[in-house]
């Protein structure tokens, strides 16, 4: 018999924060690298859709949205081809470009890919393509785009307009022609393709006004990329700084670990201010990491019988589980044990590795994700910088949830001892939470998030959680320094040192 509800689609959405959890965390990092998002992921199209716009414009452009919009779908499938050619990654459409050109004869005809029509196999099926989806927005945030009248996307005057000339002037005329021909045409040879490679991602010249444009873009040193500009800049110093430590090219996780203890030699204080925010932030996500650990034992407990738990059911189980630990020992008040925590010395990595991974049991994991919290807990006891850090990011009140929010209710009820109080914490902050903020999502999204359901007063199992860490921008903002040639496999070039040493 299908229990499942009639009256909504069913689907597996595992990336919508079942906590309402992980908001707070993603508000932070947005806000440390505007400009740059987890879906704008190689730098030079923000000077080529510059200049997609200004060849529109000199082209004989109606104000037609429709024309507009195949304008700039012809010009991303030509450029995915292109890119696909050169083996290069990062680029929207390059399934597509690969599948095309593993069976290519001697012309590519891509109209038919750039169209709208859903009979088509499509480059990509977004409206507008990844200019659309990912980067117009962006490329606004930044004052190179903005839009018409007409709600056509235009390149500004000054800055847009000066990213479209200077990539013109680094592909040079005959190439420009060519590939204003080819956009219009939507058709191309495999040798036309070979001709226009310098146009593709990884093809910026490294002496060329074109990169010192982007890095002047980046590090917000015009002042006129707007107000965010500052908090991007300081971001993309912060990992400079890393590369340089590491001596190599760093990974996301790498910038984490790196920027959440303080330096042994002291940052410039625009920096330092800066690395105490994604400090706060990586806090932040180990905290609804840990909630999303107690969350998945919820789910075993409730899982552990056919016809699910009870509200006190579970509560016992918890209860039961916690009575037979030596360690902590459950005796301890909540003050006690992050007391007996060395919030500096604590070994956060291994416990992030362990809540994070799809080995273990959701019982022992659940008990990690405790000493985690109380580890955060006396964290922000320990360090007024941080703990004024993440009062400025983070809520501590309202609809939304956040580590302050967690501590505040913890600290309220922190001499009484670990069992009882646990036991409250897993019923009011995870299992009804999960259902409320399920139950809100149905209501504003027609979004089925519920991972359990309530049925006669008892809650059923519908799927298990693992815990994930939300995914800060970091990825394509390194991406985009060793696009400009600020980074290499060796860490810092002569660019990147020099770049460094501006932001000190």
């Amino acid at each position: 018999m299908n229990l499942l509800p009639q009256w909504t689609e069913k689907a597996d959405k595992r990336g919508l924060d079942p906590l309402g959890m992980q908001n707070s965390g993603v508000l932070l990092y947005q806000s440390l690298l505007p400009g740059i998002s987890n879906v704008t992921l190689r730098m030079r199209y923000y000077g080529y859709y510059c200049w997609i716009s200004e060849t529109y414009a000199r082209r004989g452009a109606t104000n037609d949205f429709e024309t507009w919009r195949n304008w700039v779908r012809r010009a991303e499938a030509l450029y995915a081809l292109v890119s696909a050619r050169a083996g290069e990654t990062g680029v929207g459409g390059i399934e597509w470009a690969n599948r095309r050109l593993a069976g290519a004869g001697r012309v590519i005809d891509f109209e038919a890919a750039a169209s709208t029509d859903p009979a088509q196999e499509r480059y990509l099926r977004q409206s507008l393509g990844v200019f659309g989806g990912a980067y117009y927005s962006q490329m606004a945030e930044m004052n190179l785009f903005t839009e018409n009248r007409h709600g056509i996307q235009v390149a500004t005057k000054d800055l847009g307009r000066r990213a479209a000339s200077l990539f013109a002037d680094a592909i040079g005329p005959d190439l420009a022609r060519l590939l204003r021909q080819k956009i219009t045409d939507a058709k191309v040879t495999l040798r036309e393709l070979d001709r226009l490679q310098p146009i593709a991602p990884s093809e910026i010249p490294e002496e060329s006004e074109e990169r010192t444009f982007y890095e002047t873009l980046l590090f917000a040193r015009s002042g006129d990329e707007g107000k965010t500009g500052p908090s991007r800049a300081a971001s993309l110093g912060l990992i400079l700084e890393t590369a340089n430590a590491h001596e190599e090219w760093p990974g996301p996780d790498q910038v984490r670990w790196h920027l959440f203890d303080p330096p042994e030699q002291a940052l410039p204080s625009r920096l330092e201010t800066q690395r105490l925010a994604w400090e706060a932030y990586q806090c932040q996500d180990m905290m609804q990491v840990a909630c999303a650990a107690l969350l998945g034992w919820g789910i075993a407990i409730i899982n552990a019988e056919p016809q699910g738990r009870s509200l006190p059911e579970i509560r016992a189980d918890v209860v039961a589980h916690l009575e037979r630990l030596e360690d902590p020992d459950p005796t301890l008040s909540w003050r006690v044990l992050r007391l007996g925590v060395d919030s500096q010395s604590f070994a956060y990595a291994d416990v992030w590795d362990e809540l994070t991974s799809a080995r273990g049991a959701a019982a022992d994991k659940a008990v990690s994700a405790l000493r985690l919290i109380a580890a955060l807990h006396q964290r922000l006891l320990d360090r007024p910088d941080l703990a004024g850090a993440a009062a400025q990011g983070l809520p501590d009140r309202g609809v939304a949830h956040s580590l302050r929010t967690e501590i505040s209710w913890l600290e309220g009820r922190e001499g009484e001892s670990i069992v009882p109080l646990i036991a409250d914490y897993m019923i009011e902050r995870i299992i009804r939470r999960h259902s409320h903020v399920a139950m809100q999502k149905l209501r504003r999204q027609g979004d089925y998030t519920f991972l359990y359901e309530q049925r006669e007063g008892r809650f059923v199992y519908l799927a298990a959680y693992q815990p994930v860490a939300t995914t800060p921008r970091l990825a394509s903002a390194i991406q985009f320094l060793a696009d400009i040639h600020l980074l290499d496999d060796d860490g810092l070039t002569p660019h990147g040192l020099a770049a460094r040493d501006a932001g000190q």
